[in-house]
């Protein structure tokens, strides 16, 4: 195939080449008559013997191809091919094939803009209806059968067959509609309801339990309009599904059906957007918290309840001490690290908190850890913040990565991670990373007009190490607004 397209282009090229260049000559020399007509003599006979050496070398090997020399994903591809020649010869060689990766470029190919090539997938197509696996097939790849309708190529008749074959296959394509998630099953489910292909009760009690939610909707839109509400209130406290608990509730909270009670229920529910709703609905029917909590105390609470309670104890932005104290009757430490970066992401809490928690446990926060949690901040933690860090990591981060926690700060405060960071360098390599980023990141400390904004901690700890840092690296120091500055912290 790459020997033919090759040749083919590059006999186009000549061609192309050879015209241009006869026009500029005609133009520039006014070439006779019998020069024209002697250059479409040795055009006709160039392309003639173009054609004869392409057929030479190329044809022989395509028709004594067969599928055991070529691998099926070359052919694949092969008809991909906008050569439609190449294609025609593809599909001939695969006429006896049917593994399950061919399907879908058949259907593909069922849109050709070559005549041929329509009809030898057309029958290929036809011959594979025959066997057991197609109508299942059919289901797998309905995708490309939808997007069959909407392409200006068809074959009617087979574009019916592959119709009837999902229709017939009731069993399957049932499964597939409850069992998958994604464009697969909304799509099976418009064409389940333009053609009736199940009835209309059966499919509302399929969509309840379906896997995706779009599926679902529709059951939930149809029992919303039909339904009273004390039996969409059943719904929502027996359904599984937070899309469905969460629809129900909002359509019986806007119609004012819900009491006080229903509302504690939905906020004891595992699911956080539940509660975060249920929530404000009680705040809406001014309901006393803490009287509440007061009355519920933690002591009574089993594990579960105990992690409902810290949620709740979150969004109502309660004391701290009381959310630590809850925190520490956890059994699972990955639990409570996620309520502490949940209160973290609410604002309850502050990075240096939490930082405080995971050396009150004497744990180690990973790097993933503490980006995640950098994220959930509104400005970047501070420098002791980032001290706190180092000391929690416990030798974890390499020399490099404890010089890139300060990338994006003030060239000040990036001045002061270098100089207290100075005394972790360990090897030769360290030192050279070490002097890299110190000329690339402070290449422009001049340009600081301000002072820095360092406490009074840091400051004496940049006075203590300073004369050693300017003398080893006088470069960084040269202007003399610079050192001015830093004479007067």
């Amino acid at each position: 195939m790459n020997d033919s397209y090759f040749i083919i282009c590059y006999k186009n090229k000549i061609l192309s080449l050879k015209n241009k260049m006869l026009n500029f000559l005609k133009k520039l020399f006014g070439l006779s008559e019998q020069h024209i007509n002697a250059s479409n003599v040795f055009e006709k006979q160039s392309v003639e013997c173009l054609e004869e050496q392409s057929s030479y070398v190329i044809m022989p090997k395509i028709k004594n191809e067969n599928l055991e020399e070529s691998s099926l994903d070359e052919l694949l591809w092969q008809l991909r091919s906008y050569d439609g020649y190449i294609r025609q010869s593809t599909l001939e060689q695969l006429q006896d094939c049917y593994e399950t990766a061919l399907f879908p470029a058949l259907l593909f190919r069922l849109s050709d803009y070559v005549p041929i090539n329509q009809k030898l997938a057309a029958a290929h197509l036809q011959r594979w209806s025959e066997r057991s696996e197609f109508s299942r097939l059919c289901v797998d790849y309905f995708l490309d059968i939808a997007a069959i309708q909407k392409r200006i190529r068809v074959v009617t008749e087979v574009e019916e067959l592959l119709l009837k074959e999902v229709a017939n296959n009731k069993s399957y394509l049932q499964d597939t509609l409850i069992s998958l998630q994604g464009e697969l099953p909304r799509i099976l489910l418009v064409y389940i309801k333009k053609y009736q292909w199940v009835e209309q009760d059966y499919l509302i009690e399929l969509c309840k339990v379906a896997k995706d939610q779009i599926v679902r909707k529709f059951w939930l839109d149809f029992i919303i309009e039909t339904q009273s509400n004390q039996e969409l209130w059943v719904e929502l406290q027996t359904s599984k599904f937070r899309d469905v608990q969460y629809r129900l509730f909002d359509v019986l909270y806007h119609r004012g059906v819900l009491t006080t009670d229903d509302l504690i229920k939905l906020w004891h529910s595992h699911y956080l957007s539940i509660m975060d709703y249920a929530y404000f609905a009680l705040r809406q029917c001014q309901f006393d918290f803490k009287e509440y909590f007061t009355q519920y105390s933690i002591d009574s609470l089993n594990r579960q309840q105990l992690k409902i309670r810290a949620f709740q104890w979150i969004l109502w932005k309660g004391d701290l001490p009381h959310f630590f104290h809850i925190i520490e009757k956890m059994e699972s430490q990955k639990v409570a690290n996620a309520l502490v970066l949940f209160a973290l992401k609410q604002k309850n809490i502050k990075l240096n908190q939490y930082l405080e928690y995971f050396h009150s446990t004497q744990q180690i926060v990973s790097p993933s850890q503490f980006i995640k949690a950098k994220g959930y901040c509104d400005t970047q933690p501070t420098l002791d913040e980032l001290k706190q860090y180092l000391c929690l990591v416990e030798g974890s981060l390499s020399f490099q990565q404890k010089l890139d926690l300060t990338q994006g700060y003030s060239l000040w405060d990036q001045l002061y991670w270098f100089v207290t960071q100075q005394k972790f360098i360990e090897t030769e390599k360290d030192q050279q990373s070490f002097y890299y980023h110190l000329r690339c990141r402070l290449q422009f400390l001049s340009y600081e007009t301000y002072p820095p904004r360092w406490t009074v901690l840091q400051k004496n700890e940049v006075k203590q190490h300073l004369p050693t840092f300017m003398k080893q690296y006088p470069e960084i120091f040269e202007d003399i607004g610079v050192r001015k500055i830093l004479e007067n912290i």
